[in-house]
């Protein structure tokens, strides 16, 4: 692999146009302020690297949580201004990762509780340990955590995002499996090796279609289906006009392996 250059609570590795990209703020990771501005400089790294076709989100093997949701020392020094900024900033920071022009697997081995299961919930696949869960536990913090809403957009079901908000239990991997939200469970050894087969295969595809895809494909969770299948029309036409369009084509019936050189 080659390592990037170092961010403050972030390792960055680059191997086989994967990001592998490991959150380091011992011992739950927990998400501070300062965390997130580290976020914000792994997002422009990735951004500005041309090599970087897809992202792996992991945690270190020693971690006792995947990402901890928020810093609790951090709340107890806000007030209803200071609060109201800091999210600000968090969602500004949340929606940039979101719209990460490269695909996004999230790698949890370790527990996912709030804002962990938000994050998780902003990547394009998940890939979770048989032994993690998650949880949306801020009704017993007296938060409301956007009661649900980075959920809904999943289209989960109701009655269970509701669930989860009201109660705040901890909801096992398989569960959330069972209800769409986590593409693999496999053993913890494995979540890594699974992330990164999808991630890899994701890699070397065109990197045009891909982030076109990836845009259409968010466009529509926001606006809906009519405008996002019109996005997505609107992209496959600029990509009719780039270099991997005719040699995407071209390999699959000459049966061979394409060539891409766009991005």
């Amino acid at each position: 692999m080659v390592t990037s250059p170092a961010i403050e609570f972030f390792h960055i590795e680059l191997r086989n146009g994967v990001a592998l990209v490991t959150i380091d703020r011992p011992p739950v990771n927990a998400m501070s302020r300062e965390v997130y501005e580290s976020l914000d400089r792994v997002i422009d790294h990735i951004e500005a690297t041309e090599e970087i076709r897809a992202v792996v989100l992991a945690c270190k093997a020693e971690a006792r949580a995947w990402i901890g949701g928020g810093d609790l020392n951090e709340f107890l020094t806000l007030n209803s201004e200071t609060r109201r900024d800091r999210h600000a900033y968090v969602e500004s920071v949340t929606d940039r990762f979101y719209n990460l022009s490269c695909p996004t697997i999230a790698a949890v081995s370790m527990p996912a509780p709030g804002g962990g299961m938000v994050i998780a919930s902003f990547c394009d696949i998940i890939v979770a340990a048989d032994t993690a869960f998650f949880s949306m536990p801020e009704v017993d913090r007296s938060l409301t955590g956007g009661a649900g809403a980075y959920l809904l957009r999943l289209h989960l079901p109701v009655p269970f995002i509701r669930e989860m908000i009201l109660t705040g239990r901890k909801v096992s991997a398989k569960e959330l499996h069972d209800v769409g939200f986590v593409n693999y469970v496999v053993p913890k050894e494995g979540v890594l090796s699974k992330a990164f087969e999808i991630a890899e295969a994701i890699a070397a595809k065109s990197a045009a279609a891909v982030r076109a895809i990836k845009k259409s494909a968010n466009l529509m969770d926001r606006a809906g289906w009519d405008e996002g299948r019109a996005a997505a029309h609107r992209l496959s036409e600029t990509l009719v006009d780039g270099p991997d369009y005719k040699e995407a084509i071209s390999a699959f019936l000459e049966r061979r392996k394409p060539s891409f050189t766009g991005r």
